[in-house]
């Protein structure tokens, strides 16, 4: 018979997976159903940006409070808030009807539920695993995030086959059609985030948090409430033993956005058609990607305990800029040298994708929530990670909301250009991030004090 612990456990991992299911369909969802928006031209392809970066804005705004709910709240019931607001927010964006208005809203409701659960569901795992499993818990987070990549996409090869191309000509595929299929891509998540919020109702609560908010009474209300203040929070973040962590958490979670991995994952389908990849190739090309970062990191996941993580943020970040470069490089050749995009071209950008995903999965997309809630101490943790988070959401929405802009003013070359030089960037980057692996939290209290004195 197994033990209470063990139970536990394996259902903290479950609702990890499903918070990250959450968080990868969340993002994967609009790129299998931008092409049929645009194909439909109701909105510009600025307004299409601007659909496709609401999510990212919704994470920036859900980050400024984030870390407030967290600590008031608790972690178990901001956790069951972002699955509601995700199952309020699909009906709001199915139902929009052609309006920008309400489209837009459902969208930032959408990245406000995947900017909750970033943020409190690494920081409940840290919190409640113990030392030798917290890497594998935040691995599985990371490994359903892909499995909802890769549904999302599946699903979207299946109505691009079933119910036509998004580019496929109106007089072959009705613009009526075009709009039923989109929506398909939204209604069908639902279902395994209704399965996170009502499992979420049996989760404990996060150790860490009732014996800082000492529900026994040991603490006055007065001295908990004055805690909590913003101006106490900014006194802990600017100590000079929190500076050093704090710093490291934001530029890796901003780097992590400037390499382009969430305008990639959103754009992926146009990319794909625009390199070679024409009618549903491009779905092919985007499942092929998101299979493999399922795969990598499904191998990353039993390596984050061994190898440890900045050795995986080494390798990861290195390889990736390699296949963002390859990409760049294929590009120019089509839009500077004259090369003609075709399937070879299209072959070729996959197989850069593929360097790209694999390197990605293994390194910054495994490591970068555990690097976070590993490197801030239990002081600044909740609101530390909240305004690290608020860098990131910041940077995707401004990458998300001008990408095609951008692209069309300066060509695609130039866009993984830039995201190939952030990945050299984070390389060095990575070379200054202690090890973690195997300490508890307590030990890693005192890591950057070492650092300081030695």
């Amino acid at each position: 018979m197994k033990d209470s612990h063990t139970v536990s456990t394996r259902y903290l991992l479950t609702m990890a997976g499903l918070g990250g299911l959450l968080y990868g369909i969340d993002f994967g969802v609009i790129a299998a159903s931008m092409p049929y928006i645009r194909a439909l031209k109701i909105f510009t392809e600025a307004q299409v940006s601007w659909i496709v970066g609401a999510v990212m804005f919704g994470g920036l705004l859900a980050s400024l409070t984030a870390g407030a709910l967290a600590e008031r709240l608790g972690r178990r019931p901001t956790i069951l808030f972002a699955a509601g607001l995700f199952l309020f927010a699909v009906p709001v964006v199915c139902l929009s009807n052609g309006s920008l208005g309400i489209m837009l809203t459902g969208r930032v409701l959408q990245g406000m539920s995947a900017g909750y659960m970033s943020v409190v569901m690494p920081l409940y795992l840290a919190e409640t695993l113990p030392a030798e499993t917290r890497g594998r818990g935040t691995g599985i987070f990371q490994l359903f995030l892909g499995i909802g990549l890769v549904s999302a996409a599946a699903v979207g090869f299946g109505v691009a086959r079933v119910w036509g191309a998004a580019d496929a000509p109106a007089d072959v595929v009705a613009d009526e059609v075009k709009s039923f299929a989109w929506k398909i891509n939204f209604w069908w998540t639902l279902l395994p985030v209704a399965l996170l919020f009502l499992g979420s109702f049996r989760l404990p609560e996060s150790p860490v948090w009732l014996k800082k908010r000492n529900e026994k009474g040991a603490r006055p209300v007065v001295e908990k409430a004055a805690e909590a203040t913003p101006s106490a929070t900014w006194t802990s973040l600017l100590q000079r033993r929190y500076v050093l962590p704090f710093f490291l958490a934001v530029l890796v979670l901003t780097l992590n956005k400037t390499m382009g991995m969430s305008s990639i994952t959103s754009y992926s389908v146009v990319i794909f058609q625009k390199s070679g990849f024409a009618g549903s190739l491009g779905n092919v090309g985007d499942f092929a990607i998101k299979l493999t970062n399922l795969l990598v990191t499904l191998v990353a996941v039993g390596l984050v305990d061994r190898k440890g993580r900045t050795w995986l943020l080494k390798v990861g970040t290195a390889g990736m800029t390699v296949g963002l470069g390859a990409i760049t490089a294929v590009f120019f050749a089509i839009e500077c040298l004259g090369v003609k995009a075709t399937v070879f071209t299209g072959g070729v950008t996959l197989a850069s994708f593929f360097v790209m995903q694999a390197f990605y999965a293994l390194g910054p997309g495994i490591c970068v929530w555990l690097v976070l809630s590993e490197l801030m101490p239990q002081r600044i943790r909740a609101n530390g990670m909240a305004i690290a988070l608020f860098m990131n959401q910041l940077t995707a929405w401004g990458l998300a909301s001008s990408f095609l802009p951008w692209v069309n003013a300066w060509g695609w070359w130039t866009m993984f250009l830039f995201f190939a030089a952030s990945g050299a960037i984070y390389f060095v980057t990575a070379l200054f991030i202690p090890e973690t692996k195997g300490k508890s939290l307590e030990e890693l209290e005192h890591l950057f004090d070492r650092r300081q004195e030695g």
